[in-house]
C-alpha cells in the first residue's frame, strides 16, 4: 500500500469513526443498553452471513461473465479478487479503486486485458441499470405514498440529484458504447496529451498498443451487448440478487434489535442511499454513508437505537470489507512474491 492509499484509508477510517462516535454519544441511553441485552445475536450473524453470500454472488457474476467470453476463472480466485477489490473500494471515492484490482486479477487468470476491462465495466453498467431502475421506482413510490411517514424535502432533493448524476454517467457510457469512433477519438486525444513529453517513436508504439486494446474492448463490449445474451442475462441476474440480498440484510438487523423489519420501506431507503454513495464525495463514502443511513432510518428507528443500528450496519458492510479485503490482498501479495500465477 503506497502513501496515497494509506492516507485515504486513514481519512476514511477517521471520518467513519468520528461520525459513528457522535451518533452513539447522542443516542445511547439506558433503554439502548436494555435493547442490546435482548438483541438477537443469531440474526446479527445471519446478516453477516448474508453479506458474505452477496460477495459470493459478485464472484459468480465475474466468473460466469468471463465464461461467456470463453475464459475459465476459478470461483475461489474470483471470490478472493472481489474481497481484495473491496479493500481499495472502501478507501476511494465512489469505490473506483476496486476496478484496477479486478482487472489485474482477471488478467492473472489468463483473461486478456481488453476482455477483463469489458467484464469490469459491464459490471458497473449492470449495477447502474439495476440501481437506477430501483431508484426511479423508489422515488415514484415515495411520491405516491408516504408509507405513514413524512420524508424531509432535503432527503428527496439529495436522492433526485444523485439519481440524476447516476443517469448522466450511464447515458455517457451508452453514447460511447454506441459510437466507437467517438470513443477511440477521445482515447487517442487523451493518450496524445499524457504522452506528449515522450519521443515520437515511443509515443506511436504506446498509442498503437492502446488503440489495439480499445478495439478489443469494443469487440468484447459488442459481444456482451449483442451476441452474448447469456453473459448479459447472467450479469443482470446476479447483480439483482446481490443488491436485493444486501438490502434485505438491513431488515434482518432491524429484527435483531427487536424492531419492525419494514421490508418495503427499508428496501426503498437502501436503494436511494446506495445511489447517493455512488457519487464521489469521500473515500469509501465514509461519513456520507453513516449520515445518509441515519437520516433515512431515523424515520422508522427509535432515536436510542439509531446509533447502534448504523454501527452494526457499518461493521458488516464496511469494516468487514476492510478486514476481509486486507487478508485477500495479503494472499495476492504473497502469490506475487512467489511469482506464481493462478492455476487454471
Amino acid at each position: 500500500m503506497d502513501k496515497t492509499q494509506k492516507r485515504l484509508l486513514l481519512i476514511s477510517l477517521g471520518i467513519s469513526f468520528t461520525v459513528l462516535f457522535l451518533f452513539l454519544a447522542f443516542t445511547i441511553d439506558r433503554q439502548t443498553l436494555q435493547a442490546l441485552q435482548s438483541a438477537n445475536l443469531w440474526l446479527i450473524l445471519l446478516a453477516l452471513f448474508m453479506h458474505i453470500v452477496s460477495i459470493g454472488f459478485w464472484a459468480l457474476r465475474i466468473q460466469l461473465m468471463s465464461k461467456s467470453l470463453g475464459y475459465h476463472v476459478p470461483f475461489l480466485h474470483s471470490f478472493n479478487l472481489v474481497c481484495s477489490n473491496q479493500f481499495l473500494a472502501s478507501v476511494t471515492p465512489s469505490q473506483v479503486g476496486g476496478e484496477p484490482v479486478r482487472i489485474y486479477e482477471l488478467v492473472k487468470a489468463k483473461v486478456p486485458v481488453a476482455d477483463a476491462t469489458a467484464v469490469v465495466i459491464m459490471e458497473r453498467v449492470f449495477d447502474a441499470v439495476v440501481l437506477l431502475i430501483g431508484a426511479m421506482v423508489s422515488l415514484v413510490l415515495l411520491n405516491i405514498t408516504t408509507f405513514g411517514i413524512e420524508i424531509p424535502d432535503y432527503m428527496m432533493t439529495l436522492s433526485y440529484f444523485s439519481s440524476a448524476v447516476f443517469f448522466a454517467v450511464l447515458v455517457i457510457f451508452v453514447v460511447f458504447a454506441r459510437k466507437p469512433v467517438l470513443g477511440k477519438a477521445v482515447v487517442s486525444r487523451a493518450a496524445h496529451f499524457f504522452l506528449r513529453k515522450k519521443d515520437s517513436e515511443k509515443r506511436e508504439a504506446v498509442s498503437a498498443k492502446l488503440l489495439n486494446s480499445v478495439n478489443q474492448f469494443y469487440e468484447s463490449l459488442g459481444y456482451f451487448m449483442g451476441k452474448s445474451r447469456y453473459g448479459t442475462f447472467i450479469g443482470l441476474f446476479f447483480t439483482a440478487l446481490l443488491w436485493v440480498n444486501e438490502f434485505v440484510l438491513v431488515s434482518v438487523l432491524l429484527m435483531a434489535l427487536g424492531l419492525e423489519p419494514y421490508f418495503a420501506l427499508s428496501f426503498l431507503f437502501m436503494i436511494l442511499i446506495t445511489v447517493i454513495l455512488m457519487v464521489p464525495i469521500t473515500p469509501g463514502g465514509a461519513g456520507v454513508a453513516e449520515v445518509s443511513m441515519a437520516g433515512f432510518f431515523s424515520l422508522i428507528v427509535p432515536a436510542n437505537l439509531l446509533g447502534v443500528f448504523v454501527l452494526l450496519w457499518r461493521l458488516i458492510i464496511y469494516y468487514f470489507n476492510l478486514a476481509s479485503g486486507f487478508i485477500s490482498t495479503l494472499i495476492i501479495l504473497r502469490r506475487e512474491a512467489k511469482d506464481r500465477e493462478v492455476k487454471v
